[in-house]
């Protein structure tokens, strides 16, 4: 037998068919089966005993002899697990092919540096940082007759041989007044909340710390706003008469199309009434396009296009 045909299963079962006792049986045993130790040069197994080789066919026993027999020897069993002669059980590596490059058709893109994922990228508020103030101004100030004396108009009532109750003077614009924002923080305008709080800070420089309220809401001010987060939210309340009152918000025109909160055209003319009524002057800062406004909108709340092209003459046109 040669090497690679025989297992250690092959000696136990051997070793278990010669009644094997000894190490130097078992070493006998594993030299003839070519598993290690010296060839044996002493009496060999008898031939029944060998596992290398094929047991040979059963034969009718003599007459008078029966398969019950005790005198007779017992035939070893068959291996079961033994390789048949010439075939080899062990595997074998296979042929490894890596995979065909692909070809493309352009070179790809460099990769970035390190310090540009570390970098935030600077805001572009949607308003020109240029001319924020003066379009907030335009937006916010309301006319009022405060400024120097108005000498014409004194001499034509003088003229007129009517009484000077009090001095006639020039009309001017301002925000002493005060001003009251209404700042949506609703799933329509979550991409503009960095815009919503630079417009804050923009209307606290202009009109002070003091003259200005901020108040959140979300979707509807009727729904409830505050200072604070929801939980102390409070239905809402009109500020004093001569108060301007700035609503950032889109009125439902944009958002998911889908969302069963979005503000009813009914809610926002109730609250618009509710604000003038109480002397009140309310304008709404709208990032939509003009085109896209409805009708309810143009016939109920003036409103100014929150976008980079905006002006302090269009302001002007549409607000005075």
């Amino acid at each position: 037998m040669t090497d690679g045909q025989a297992w250690l299963g092959d000696v136990v079962r051997a070793a278990v068919a010669l009644n094997a006792s000894s190490a130097a049986d078992w070493q006998h045993i594993a030299g003839c089966l070519g598993l290690g130790g010296p060839h044996p040069t002493g009496a060999r197994p008898e031939p029944h005993a060998r596992p290398d080789a094929h047991p040979p066919a059963p034969q009718a026993p003599p007459a008078g002899e029966s398969d019950d027999d005790p005198a007779r020897p017992a035939a070893p069993p068959p291996p079961r697990d033994s390789a048949p002669p010439g075939r080899t059980i062990a595997l074998t590596a296979v042929e490894h092919r890596p995979p065909a490059a692909t070809g493309w058709t352009v070179d790809p893109l460099p990769a970035p540096a390190a310090a540009a994922h570390r970098t935030a990228l600077a805001h572009e508020p949607l308003l020109a940082p240029r001319t924020t103030a003066a379009v907030l101004h335009a937006a916010l100030a309301r006319s009022a007759f405060e400024g120097e004396l108005d000498v014409e108009a004194a001499v034509d009532r003088v003229s007129r041989l009517r009484p000077l109750t009090e001095l006639p003077r020039r009309p001017v614009f301002t925000l002493r007044y005060g001003v009251q924002i209404l700042a949506d923080i609703s799933p329509s305008m979550e991409p503009l909340a960095r815009d919503v709080e630079d417009v804050v800070a923009r209307v606290r420089a202009l009109a002070g710390v003091a003259a200005t309220h901020t108040l959140y809401f979300s979707e509807s001010p009727l729904r409830g706003a505050g200072e604070g987060p929801r939980a102390r939210w409070r239905p809402y309340r009109t500020p004093p008469a001569g108060t301007t009152v700035l609503i950032l918000s889109s009125l439902g025109l944009t958002g998911p199309v889908f969302n069963p909160h979005r503000a009813t055209p009914g809610e926002w003319i109730a609250g618009v009434r509710a604000i003038r009524a109480h002397g009140c002057r309310p304008v709404a800062l709208v990032p939509a396009p003009e085109r896209h406004w409805p009708r309810w909108l143009r016939a109920t709340l003036p409103a100014v296009v929150w976008d980079r092209g905006t002006t302090v003459g269009r302001v002007l046109g549409t607000l005075r």
